[in-house]
């Protein structure tokens, strides 16, 4: 299918026209993995004991989870991971799920020995550190292994999963708390022990009338950016106008800038300080972030992806330029192909038609006769716990 735009071809590849059967609603909710991946996945845990140190290696409340991991990699790699010393990162052990069953988990091996070696004694930001150091060995032993082909430059804090649960819940203090940081881990790695996946993303948008307008005959369009051919994961794709993972040690607001800069040359005071002169106008919307638990196509690296959208208006005569050598070339999609491509087409990025979506029900821009709220409520899931 071809579309014109402003005298451009622009190509969508599309779907077979068998699967215009598939509604909207079918295409968003077959984004969330979780029902038909659970079973092949065991929970991971973190000894953690209660700060009073009354606890031992049996007592199901003195642990955490703060992801889960395929079955097939547990027994081929994950059992393999030693530190320095030759001793084993992970073992497997079984204990009382929140429920009260038995329940097979892989867990930090160094936790339990710390806490038969120091007693009572938890020193927190020591437990950090050996934590951190023992996810550091996991990412040695998977880039050695060929599992992964590089480390990445940023790095993933690790949340206990009922703190990240939060996040399932609207409000201004839905993320989770610094001061329960358990460790740190390579991007890289995180996938691969289904450590939660937490995304920044930058919808910037033209309007007709260079207003403030949120209704949909002022918005031309939204622009796009083509993920570069080096890129990973999903070369080649379209993607939002920015999109970033999110580092340690920095604010949403402050990576968001950052990624807006590096990706598309957005200037810093468009999302510090909008205004009428400059024809910009920002809203952030993380107070009400999509969530949904993503993996790749052969089943592996199930995770939980939370994805943070800020929207940015910007002048008519303004055109994003790639910085950084993330994105190969940018195009601004009319409403019209944006819904065309959510609903039939293949060339944005699969979990990305979800933030887009929602970038056009906020914008009062989705033309058919979707139920709204199934819509939302397919981006913004339940959280998966296996333990």
């Amino acid at each position: 299918m071809s579309v014109s735009r402003s005298g451009e071809s622009l190509s969508f590849t599309t779907a077979s026209s068998s699967s215009h059967s598939t509604t909207l609603l079918d295409r968003i909710r077959a984004l969330d993995k979780s029902s038909e991946l659970a079973s092949q996945y065991t929970p991971l845990i973190i000894f953690r004991p209660s700060l009073s140190g009354i606890s031992n290696d049996n007592d199901s409340s003195s642990y955490v989870v703060v992801g889960h991991a395929h079955t097939t990699l547990i027994e081929s790699t994950l059992l393999h991971c030693t530190n320095d010393e030759g001793q084993p990162i992970f073992v497997m052990n079984r204990l009382k799920n929140r429920l009260g069953v038995m329940t097979d988990v892989l867990q930090l091996y160094m936790d339990v020995q710390m806490q038969k070696k120091d007693g009572c004694s938890y020193n927190p930001a020591e437990n950090f550190h050996k934590c951190t150091a023992a996810f550091d060995h996991v990412t040695d032993h998977l880039l050695s292994s060929g599992i992964t082909t590089r480390k990445h430059s940023d790095i993933y804090p690790i949340y206990p999963f009922t703190e990240m649960s939060n996040i399932d819940k609207q409000g201004d203090d839905s993320q989770p708390n610094e001061k329960t940081v358990l460790a740190h881990v390579n991007r890289s790695t995180a996938p691969y022990l289904g450590i939660d996946s937490v995304g920044v993303h930058l919808n910037c948008y033209v309007c007709h009338d260079n207003g403030e307008s949120s209704s949909e005959a002022s918005i031309k369009g939204v622009w796009l950016a083509k993920r570069a051919p080096t890129k990973l994961h999903f070369p080649n794709v379209w993607d939002t106008t920015v999109a970033g993972g999110q580092p340690a040690n920095l604010s949403l607001f402050d990576n968001i800038i950052k990624e807006a800069h590096e990706e598309a040359g957005v200037p810093e005071e468009w999302i510090r300080k909008p205004s009428h002169a400059s024809g910009t106008f920002f809203s952030d919307h993380t107070h009400d972030p999509l969530t949904i638990t993503t993996a790749k196509d052969d089943g592996t690296c199930m995770k939980r992806s939370i994805y943070y959208s800020f929207d940015l208006k910007v002048p008519h005569s303004w055109t994003p330029t790639p910085v950084d050598g993330e994105v190969s070339e940018f195009r601004l999609y009319s409403m019209q192909e944006l819904e065309e491509e959510l609903r039939f087409g293949e060339s944005v990025r699969p979990s990305m038609r979800a933030v887009l979506l929602d970038f056009m029900i906020r914008h009062n821009a989705l033309r058919g006769a979707d139920n709204v709220n199934d819509l939302r409520d397919a981006m913004r899931r339940e959280r998966l716990i296996l333990w």
